[in-house]
């Protein structure tokens, strides 16, 4: 079965030559798991991926969205119950979260 070519709001027809070696890259991507990156003037300009990852791709930034909802929340919840930190007191913290997010992207 030949793909449809079609994007979120119309479709585009593509000459027969193209339309081939478009398919052909489809399946390469189906068949592998391996994204396409197209590049113009030498830098990344699109990429064909599998419906799969576009899928992986928009759940991980729907959790990634929820969880900085979520920071925002519990930030405001500590401002309002009075659990701040003056620079002074904060900075030891936060170098101690530096170095603990070193830690762990060195795992």
């Amino acid at each position: 079965m030949e793909p449809s070519w079609q994007g979120s709001r119309r479709k585009t027809s593509f000459p027969s030559p193209a339309r081939a070696r478009l398919t052909k890259l489809a399946d390469d991507v189906s068949k592998s798991g391996q994204e396409k990156v197209f590049t113009r003037n030498g830098e990344s300009y699109v990429a064909l991926i599998t419906a799969g990852q576009l899928d992986d791709y928009r759940r991980f930034k729907e959790a990634e969205h929820l969880s900085m909802l979520k920071a925002l929340v519990e930030a405001a919840e500590d401002i309002e119950a009075g659990r701040v930190y003056t620079w002074d007191e904060f900075k030891p913290r936060l170098a101690r979260l530096r170095a603990k997010a070193k830690r762990i992207a060195g795992a």
